[in-house]
């Protein structure tokens, strides 16, 4: 059956509103990326369990999924800048977790991908922003640089903490990486900090 140029397997339109055939890479509910797909992008769902295609390509009638390996097909009932609205399924693995070295304002490094937290805290002159636009490692970074502070750092996935320096003058212990696995707010490409 045809659907916006394509076709699906299996059909898409079922009366359901589902008429798009995307091949996706990555399928998970709207709550896992709320503050991208809701806030920045305004797409609204009816429900935070709405499943959403990131990701996407257009079936093709004649190969499918082009790369089947690493897609999924599905039917959505719109695109929204290469996003699945309100697909049906199946729900993917979270995508990998992206290093943010590749992905800092200019002149900031990442010193250390995951620290052991102490009581009086791992950077010194602390302030902390609590939002989801500061909640990824470029947008938190950005933060601090306005605020005149150049250490940063994240935890618990929207928290932002920016400082003067090491507390104490003394760098952190460093810790695992798999330790500082919790997706960040603003986006779940990156990882956040953990609890």
């Amino acid at each position: 059956m045809a659907a916006t140029g394509c076709l699906a397997s299996p059909p898409c339109d079922n009366g359901d509103g589902r008429t798009e055939a995307l091949c996706s890479q990555y399928i998970n509910p709207f709550s896992v990326n709320e503050y991208v797909w809701g806030t920045l992008l305004g797409i609204e769902v009816s429900s935070p369990n709405v499943l959403m295609a990131d990701r996407i390509e257009f079936w093709d009638d004649i190969d499918g999924c082009s790369e089947p390996q690493t897609t999924v097909a599905t039917c959505c009932v719109s695109i929204n800048g290469g996003i699945g609205v309100d697909c049906d399924g199946p729900e993917t693995v979270l995508p990998p977790i992206e290093d943010p070295s590749y992905d800092l304002p200019e002149w900031w490094t990442v010193a250390f991908p995951c620290a052991v937290d102490v009581p009086e805290r791992v950077l010194s002159d602390v302030i902390v922003s609590y939002s989801p636009s500061t909640a990824i490692p470029y947008e938190c970074a950005l933060s601090c640089e306005a605020q005149g502070y150049y250490f940063a750092g994240l935890e618990y996935g929207d928290e932002c903490y920016c400082g003067k320096g090491y507390s104490g003058g003394i760098p952190p212990t460093a810790a695992n990486v798999s330790d500082c696995s919790m997706r960040c707010a603003g986006d779940y490409f990156y990882a956040c900090g953990g609890s």
